[in-house]
């Protein structure tokens, strides 16, 4: 199968694994706090990045600017993505307002490609851009009603924004390069910052309590290979032969996917508001990704 033929595949076990990561983190939370969760699901990650990267001999000697590069994207793509939908998750956000408000990364992207990259932002993208913001309010608004706490709602909005950034950092980067380092050796480095980054919070903050059970450990492996392993390697991967606006709209399929997984799984519904709060971030979706400069 050429590549041309691969990406739709990849695109799609992308959309999957990552969507699978909401629902996993609601339900692993039953067993222990986010930051011990995280912490162990990146240890595991780390060693087994550290012997596929021996395996595939991809170890190299980066120079200090890139080695700095890839530690930023990764306490941004990685560990701060993750601590804010988690503890959005932990304060009682449903994992699929979590996925829908994260689905505005496209939209911020597209924003900040055009002073990262140039790329012009259309007047449709723009009303796109609006109406997403208006699909986003009416669901905090309405959630807020219900008596969950605001602080759940802005936290998926520091995860878009860091999540964001980091795509944009690492698309600046591969454009540039025309060797780019080993994805591999790439997700080993993210992985690694990230667990030193949590270590302190899960040790002083929660003391690493958990509820060790079968459950909580189908929870982590699944979280450190599926999406920290699988999800994101696909995404930096995919960086690599899409745009970071085209990658970022990928996450678009994430809150349907996410919806039904998180019913299916925990009987979670959604009130009429948010529903009309997903047709309009239906709309805005198209409006942003119709071809054209209108």
């Amino acid at each position: 199968m050429g590549r041309a033929a691969s990406i739709p595949l990849l695109c799609a076990l992308f959309v999957l694994l990552w969507s699978s990561g909401f629902v996993g983190a609601k339900y692993s939370l039953d067993y222990a706090g986010s930051f011990t969760i995280l912490f162990w699901r990146y240890l595991l990650v780390v060693a087994v990045l550290a012997l596929l990267v021996s395996v595939t001999r991809s170890w190299r000697l980066l120079p200090r600017s890139e080695l700095q590069r890839h530690m930023t994207v990764g306490l941004l793509a990685h560990t701060l993505w993750l601590v804010s939908i988690w503890f959005s998750i932990e304060l009682g956000l449903s994992a699929g307002l979590a996925a829908f408000i994260a689905a505005l990364q496209p939209l911020l992207t597209g924003l900040l490609s055009a002073r990262m990259t140039g790329e012009a932002v259309s007047a449709r993208a723009w009303l796109g851009l609006l109406l997403g913001l208006l699909a986003v309010a009416l669901v905090i608004g309405d959630g807020i009603a219900l008596g969950r706490p605001l602080l759940a709602f802005l936290l998926p909005f520091v995860a878009v924004f860091s999540i964001t950034l980091a795509s944009l950092i690492e698309r600046n980067a591969n454009v540039a390069t025309r060797s780019p380092t080993p994805v591999l050796l790439v997700t080993f480095i993210h992985c690694a910052i990230s667990c030193l980054a949590i270590l302190p919070c899960a040790w002083i903050v929660e003391g690493f309590a958990a509820q060790w059970n079968g459950s909580l450990i189908f929870a982590i492996v699944w979280l450190g290979l599926l999406v920290s392993l699988g999800a994101y390697g696909l995404m930096f991967l995919l960086l690599r032969h899409l745009s970071a606006a085209g990658v970022a709209s990928l996450t678009y399929l994430s809150p349907p996917v996410t919806m039904v997984a998180a019913w299916l799984a925990f009987g979670e519904t959604l009130s009429g508001t948010a529903l009309v709060g997903l047709g309009l971030a239906a709309i805005a979706v198209l409006l942003t990704l119709l071809p054209g400069k209108a």
